[in-house]
């Protein structure tokens, strides 16, 4: 069975914006899923996130048509009053990162990817907080 990876918004938009250098890797990621080697997993909040982001650089209508594309090939995590309410006890000073965690652990991820690994603590033994490089090197193995 695939690995369960969760997306942080930042590895969405490398790809959407197509932000150099890294689409690069976060591109392979991408095709990693398409392959079915992993399953990638987006929580729901982040597509608002993303479109609010992204809409000024393509506009509202090429912003849903990429946000729709994304769709096919994502599994989209769900945020539920569990996990909203471990978000807000957790102490944490950045509310969309502590969803994003208990996103990831709720819907069954090993992996976190992210380029802002600081703004995440690694308390949890079942979730891994990697870089998209580093999930690459392990993934590989």
């Amino acid at each position: 069975m695939a690995c369960r990876v969760l997306l942080d918004v930042n590895i969405c938009l490398d790809l959407l914006l197509d932000r150099k250098p890294h689409v690069t890797c976060s591109g392979q990621i991408f095709e990693a899923g398409e392959s079915g080697s992993i399953t990638l997993v987006i929580s729901g909040l982040s597509f608002d996130t993303l479109f609010y982001i992204i809409r000024p650089a393509l506009g509202a209508r090429k912003s849903m048509e990429k946000l729709q594309l994304l769709l096919r090939y994502v599994h989209t995590g769900t945020i539920d009053h569990k996990t909203v309410e471990q978000a807000l006890t957790s102490g944490w000073p950045d509310l969309e990162d502590a969803l994003q965690y208990y996103c990831a652990l709720h819907n069954d991820c090993q992996f976190l990817i992210t380029r802002n690994k600081g703004d995440f603590k690694a308390d949890s033994k079942s979730l891994k907080i990697l870089s998209p490089e580093e999930f690459l090197q392990e993934h590989q193995k």
